[in-house]
């Protein structure tokens, strides 16, 4: 199997490009220097010179507040280029995978989202990402969209994939309160994607961990995780700050948006890791 993935230098690109390696599959791994995914006829152009089987699109913008600066930027990488992806591997009869996000909810529901559930984003990126599965879909219906939702892993942009990181370092670490939702190793979400593939599965699937969880939750599991292992960790205290008075988070994120991933266990017919697993798996990799 030949597979072409799409971002391939961002977090979860890495990640996938590693794994699939890992697995004997032929990888064409395209970071944005290699490739520009928004550029036109490039979809097309790709598939004719690589010819794959699948094509996982990992591309994306991570910052909301980048996207709410410059919203044709956002729309032209979440929505218009997905769709042309989508389209032109339809048409070359390669099967296209693209990655989406909890962040297409508002997060007023009381139970975990199932993959049906209608959005209501709170964001410029929210809106352009459920734009995209929308436009992804219906131009090419075989399509799978694997939603991820608070990834962490090594070399990591994300808050979460800094954290370990911070507690070592800091006595007191402040961070957004108030929010509750599922979080992915991103060697786990890699895991999870492929098997999919490997399914031949399509429409919309969660391929986030088990269970729900908070940032103070998420960081008291790290620092414990870290002392049980004999590191020597700063932190004495953890503060939860409402969201909207934290620096670089002034865009709306949804404040419950955990994934149901039933469903996905049923496809890849197993049982997908707790996210303290996939944090156990995270601070072994990076020696903490």
């Amino acid at each position: 199997m030949k597979v072409l993935i799409l971002g391939a230098g961002g977090l979860t690109g890495r990640y996938l490009t590693k794994e699939a390696k890992r697995r004997g599959m032929e990888v064409v791994a395209l970071a944005h220097r290699d490739l520009d995914v928004t550029r036109p006829d490039g979809a097309r152009e790709a598939l004719a010179k690589w010819k794959p089987d699948w094509v996982i699109n990992a591309a994306s913008w991570t910052s909301l507040e980048k996207c709410e600066e410059d919203p044709a930027g956002s729309k032209k990488i979440h929505t218009e280029a997905p769709q042309e992806w989508a389209k032109e591997c339809g048409k070359a009869q390669v099967r296209f995978v693209h990655l989406g996000t909890d962040y297409i909810f508002d997060g007023t529901k009381k139970t975990a989202y199932l993959p049906g559930d209608a959005p209501s984003p709170l964001s410029r990126y929210g809106r352009d990402k459920a734009a995209g599965e929308k436009q992804v879909l219906l131009a090419n219906p075989q399509a799978l969209i694997v939603r991820l939702a608070w990834v962490f892993g090594h070399g990591g942009a994300t808050f979460m994939s800094k954290l370990p990181a911070i507690l070592m370092e800091k006595e007191v670490v402040e961070l957004a309160g108030g929010r509750v939702g599922s979080c992915t190793y991103a060697g786990e979400a890699a895991r999870i994607i492929l098997d999919l593939v490997e399914k031949k599965a399509h429409g919309i699937t969660h391929g986030v961990q088990a269970g729900q969880t908070t940032w103070k939750e998420f960081a008291m599991k790290a620092v414990e995780r870290m002392r049980e292992k004999g590191k020597k960790v700063r932190c004495r205290e953890i503060r939860e700050v409402p969201m909207e008075q934290m620096a670089g988070l002034k865009t709306p994120r949804p404040a419950f948006s955990p994934l149901e991933i039933g469903g996905t266990e049923a496809i890849i017919g197993r049982k997908i890791p707790s996210w303290e697993k996939g944090l156990a798996e995270y601070l072994d990799e990076i020696g903490l």
